[in-house]
């Protein structure tokens, strides 16, 4: 039963090994000054003695405050055992703070000012200063591009709706992704607004899907991609109608037929996986090789050709992933690339990682680790250089998107 005693009658435990830190404490006082009736819903716990067993810090603070009246409740018949125990467990939590719920849906001011102990106000920051950023670059421009984040699957969202292309015509591949892969809108974006040239040229020797031609030109470039199919090429280009941007149906070792050289200002692709995912039956198909070797010559042609295509002190973001051969060791493919450019005088500049929704494979890998192989969900970017980066600054403008056109959010 719960008394109001007056604040003379009730004695403090000398033994109780609870304490409030100055700063702390004076967090405590304030509260209850702002919020006296806390005494009443969360009296002092005192013995037939009325020396306090729980609630210490609380009647030290209210003798502070000068209180002439304190709220208690008698834990009588206890032996000296059991208020021991009391006593630290009165001062013991037993549970845990959800951060992510305080973080999100309560003050976090207030939190402090009520001397939340141990809340990660560090990671809060941490989190606003994560917002300035998304506002700043479209996404964050960390190593790691994690499409599951909110910020990244509204804006594929947007582009999405805008684009259209589902994969229609990669229905019928023969492929081990388990579903039609489709460029990422997002990482077509900031591909184009980071390493990209205000109202430049941008090209893909391995064009594919209609994706990155689509969102370089709503960014106000003029792209060329080279296709190999047809139906491909006339799909893509039937959704680019109107623009100053094509698709040109020819094998990507053939690009400098088609784009001369020195004339481009970003270089973006994301070339065949060898034999994970068949495009097409034509023979000079790269993903249609009957071996690893010839599928690489492919790639290298049309990347030395690519390479010659582009200014200099210019940007090439590559969008790549190792694949597994016939024993399941993989072949190196992403170093494959690198030594690539790196022949044509062209080091990495960037290496980010695009980590991937997990689609079916939660369902595959237990499967896959009979034989230990992990399941893999991520893709590598390579960004290349082509000059000296020492003339980045003078020939790249400051970054900052927080103003897009509401209207067009571009």
């Amino acid at each position: 039963m719960i008394e109001k005693v007056k604040i003379t009658a009730v004695k403090t435990n000398t033994a109780n090994p609870r304490i409030i830190k100055d700063s702390k404490f004076k967090k405590l006082k304030t509260s209850l000054k702002d919020f006296p009736q806390m005494l009443k819903l969360r009296p002092i716990v005192v013995d037939e003695n009325n020396i306090i067993l729980g609630g210490n810090m609380r009647f030290k603070a209210c003798q502070e405050l000068n209180f002439k009246e304190v709220y208690i409740v008698k834990a009588e018949d206890l032996t000296a055992a059991q208020k021991e125990e009391f006593i630290i467990k009165d001062n013991v939590g037993f549970g845990e703070w959800d951060w992510d719920i305080l973080g999100n849906e309560w003050d976090i001011n207030k939190l402090e000012e009520w001397g939340l102990d141990g809340f990660p106000f560090d990671a809060i920051e941490e989190k606003e200063e994560h917002n300035k950023l998304q506002d700043i670059f479209i996404v964050p421009p960390f190593s790691i591009l994690d499409t599951k984040q909110g910020y990244w699957l509204d804006r594929k969202k947007y582009w999405k709706n805008l684009i259209g292309d589902n994969g229609e015509t990669r229905e019928n591949l023969i492929s081990d992704f388990y579903g039609t892969s489709i460029l990422d809108p997002v990482l077509a974006e900031i591909s184009n607004r980071w390493f990209g040239i205000d109202n430049g040229n941008t090209f893909d020797c391995f064009a594919g899907d209609s994706v990155f031609g689509y969102v370089s030109d709503a960014l106000g470039n003029k792209f060329t991609g080279i296709e190999l199919r047809q139906e491909q090429a006339d799909l893509n280009n039937e959704r680019l109608k109107g623009s100053k941007s094509k698709y040109i149906c020819d094998d990507g070792v053939n690009v400098l037929k088609h784009i001369p050289a020195a004339s481009q200002d970003l270089l973006f692709s994301c070339p065949p996986y060898y034999d994970l995912e068949v495009y097409s039956e034509l023979e000079n198909d790269a993903s249609n090789q009957n071996n690893y070797k010839d599928f690489l010559k492919i790639i290298n042609k049309a990347f030395t050709g690519a390479i010659k295509c582009l200014k200099e002190d210019r940007f090439a973001v590559i969008v790549v992933g190792d694949i597994r051969d016939e024993k399941g060791f993989y072949y190196g493919f992403v170093d494959d690339v690198k030594n690539i450019f790196l022949q044509n005088g062209l080091q990495v500049y960037n290496e980010m990682i695009i980590a991937e929704s997990l689609g079916t494979l939660p369902q595959r890998v237990g499967r896959y680790m009979n034989n230990r192989k992990i399941g893999k969900c991520h893709q590598n970017i390579l960004v290349f250089y082509k000059g000296n980066p020492k003339n980045i600054k003078n020939n790249y403008k400051k970054l900052d998107f927080t103003n897009l056109d509401e209207s067009t959010n571009i």
